[in-house]
């Protein structure tokens, strides 16, 4: 006689009995997974962080183009300083940057680098004052300068490019 052949049963899910019946292969997949949603949330999160916390640079007439974009976030713009253009106060300076035939009011608040000076290539960091404005406030002011000093011709005249490009 032959025996009656019977359907296969269907397979149950894994329980605590039977768990070690689970492949490792699905194991590992379900930790390669988890390890790659951890890591996306983490760079998703550095690049937000990143977008908040970078401070742009700018040639004065990149930011004058760009500024209704810009709006009142903090950045950095460079240029040249306009000669006689510098005007002392008690908590810092005003003068005039200027760059590709652009030029800004830069009402600088603190201590200016012993470099300032007229022709000086200078980057401004700070906020334009209002949207739409033409002055820009800033708090930190950098000064390029080589490692070879040449002394100006005269001190009226100033480099057509204040960085050289």
């Amino acid at each position: 006689m032959t025996e009656p052949i019977s359907p296969p049963s269907p397979p149950t899910a894994p329980s605590p009995s039977n768990a070690a019946l689970v492949p490792p292969r699905k194991r590992n997949r379900l930790r390669y997974g988890i390890v790659a949603v951890v890591c996306l949330a983490a760079v998703g999160w550095m690049l937000v962080l990143m977008q908040k916390n970078v401070v742009f640079f700018k040639t004065v007439s990149e930011a004058v183009h760009e500024q209704s974009r810009d709006g009142t976030r903090t950045m950095r713009i460079g240029g040249g300083v306009l000669p006689a253009s510098i005007h002392q106060r008690g908590d810092g300076a005003d003068f005039d940057l200027t760059e590709g035939g652009v030029t800004v009011h830069v009402h600088h608040i603190g201590n200016e680098p012993e470099l300032f000076k007229d022709c000086a290539p200078v980057v401004a960091e700070g906020h334009w004052s209002a949207v739409g404005a033409s002055t820009f406030d800033s708090t930190r002011l950098l000064i390029k300068h080589g490692a070879d000093y040449t002394p100006p011709k005269t001190a009226t005249q100033c480099p057509a490019d204040p960085f050289g490009n």
